[in-house]
């Protein structure tokens, strides 16, 4: 892999990245529960998944987790946490089915499978967690799994495949040719 792709990368990355950050501070839409917020974050996070693999997807999915802690505090050190958890598992299994299959089917596979997995793992993060960092009773947390903590998780993931599926081939090829046009034009005037 040559300098001038890594280069592309590290950039389309840190975009993508300062997009997904840009879309949690700004766009909100509580679901089932005051406390369960919708922000479409993970839509440029899945975008980086499909078009560079499921490492760089978690990769990018841990630094907007750790930057939503220290630039905007949302969550503290266990919102990053369950947000690197969720996004992380969703990113990781939808790009491993695309990566395998470069296919729409591939890419709806994926994010299926990937949404599914996300709903299921939150329920054990909820269950193990909540007790831990907000002092709740395990007892308090089962009655919220049913009607508030897996509606929500299978809604976001359904959104973000929808908005990601809608988006992902023309903001793709959008994105490399931008950053080979740039790279031309930087190397022209040298």
């Amino acid at each position: 892999m040559s300098v001038q792709t890594n280069v592309r990368k590290v950039a389309i990355l840190a975009m993508m990245v300062a997009l997904s950050l840009l879309l949690i501070m700004f766009v909100k839409v509580p679901l089932f529960a005051n406390f369960l917020i919708y922000e479409p974050g993970d839509v440029p996070i899945l975008i980086v998944g499909f078009m560079f693999g499921p490492a760089m997807g978690i990769v990018a999915s841990l630094i907007v987790a750790v930057a939503m802690a220290l630039f905007t505090g949302l969550g503290g050190p266990f919102g990053a946490f369950m947000h690197f958890l969720a996004t992380g598992t969703m990113v990781g299994l939808a790009g491993s089915v695309y990566r395998l299959r470069r296919t729409k089917g591939g890419a709806m596979l994926g994010m299926l499978a990937g949404g599914l997995t996300m709903a299921a793992i939150m329920v054990v993060a909820n269950l193990l967690l909540d007790p831990i960092f907000y002092g709740m009773p395990r007892e308090a947390v089962l009655p919220l799994l049913a009607p508030a903590i897996i509606p929500f998780n299978l809604a976001k993931a359904g959104i973000n495949s929808v908005v990601t599926f809608v988006l992902y081939k023309r903001t793709a090829t959008f994105l490399r040719r931008y950053s080979q046009e740039a790279y031309a034009r930087g190397n022209g005037s040298r």
